[in-house]
């Protein structure tokens, strides 16, 4: 039986991880932690005045991250965030449900992503939760065609590739979204996990341990002491497989990593992190650099 340590995909992200934004990588080793453990990843996206969606962790537009937009498995998963966008900012109120099939190389496995308008201090923004299903690729194209039929789009869908393109706007009739989808995902454990915020609570637990796995990270320069970052990096996942590391970060990948920590708790020593705008008011817990602007009123920053 394979050990936890055999996970050859680690060296891959590790060495992207060394160039990325300290902020982020916390993120993304937080959220592989949580997916090998088979633990719902909560987090949350700011929706802007003009209506897009903002990644503080990125400090940038979601839709910006996204580096594969022109391959076919890109197109469709970009197609996805942009009407996920603009239904978060046509709508008030509502959830969605993005569904992910199965693609040998990158996903080994399949996902969705619910995401949900909600409000805090008068800010709207989206809050997200990534949840693994281990559906196949045929159990996974009969969850989205039995879910659409519950859907406000309820679009036709005959083939994965549809599924990966058309995000479902739930028809919740007032309930929560989880009345709907334990319809269909018969896990009383996850579902109340949910209702219980544990899985909340355990976001938090692993942005700590990914906090310490960063440092380390960004501390070592030989290949003895990146062996002993990846031995770090392993202890800390479950059994269960991750996302694989791709050359050029998929649609899908940058709506489920690149996000803002649960309740606004960022902690972070950057300079230009700011919990609130000094113009409009409102907290914001994100970093914005002289030239970037407020992701609630869109003020420019020109001073420290």
């Amino acid at each position: 039986m394979p050990t936890r340590l055999e996970r050859p995909e680690i060296s891959s992200f590790i060495n992207t991880w060394r160039q990325g934004e300290p902020l982020q990588v916390v993120q993304e080793i937080a959220s592989l932690q949580l997916e090998t453990n088979r633990i719902p990843d909560p987090y949350s996206f700011v929706v802007a005045a003009n209506g897009e969606l903002i990644s503080p962790t990125a400090r940038c537009r979601v839709k910006d991250v996204v580096e594969d937009k022109t391959g076919h498995l890109g197109q469709l998963e970009y197609q996805a965030v942009l009407a996920i966008e603009r239904w978060a900012a046509d709508s008030n109120e509502g959830s969605v449900v993005w569904v992910s099939p199965p693609y040998s190389g990158i996903y080994p496995t399949s996902k969705i992503v619910v995401s949900q308008i909600e409000y805090q201090d008068g800010a709207k923004r989206l809050f997200n939760r990534a949840i693994i299903l281990d559906f196949d690729e045929k159990g996974c194209l009969r969850f989205a065609q039995d879910l659409a039929q519950l859907s406000q789009n309820r679009p036709l869908l005959l083939h994965l590739d549809q599924v990966r393109a058309t995000p479902l706007i739930l028809n919740t009739h007032g309930n929560s979204w989880i009345y709907i989808l334990q319809k269909f995902i018969n896990d009383p454990i996850l579902w109340e996990s949910i209702r219980n915020g544990e899985d909340q609570s355990a976001k938090k637990e692993a942005i700590k341990q990914a906090t310490i796995v960063q440092q380390t990270l960004f501390a070592v320069s030989g290949s003895d002491d990146l062996d002993s970052v990846r031995a770090a990096v392993v202890r800390i996942l479950g059994e269960g497989p991750g996302s694989c590391p791709v050359l050029f970060k998929t649609a899908f990948q940058v709506f489920s990593e690149n996000s803002l920590l649960i309740g606004g708790g960022i902690e972070t020593s950057d300079p230009d992190y700011c919990r609130s705008c000094p113009v409009c008011g409102k907290e914001i817990n994100c970093i914005v650099r002289i030239g970037g602007s407020c992701p609630n009123c869109g003020e420019i920053k020109r001073c420290g």
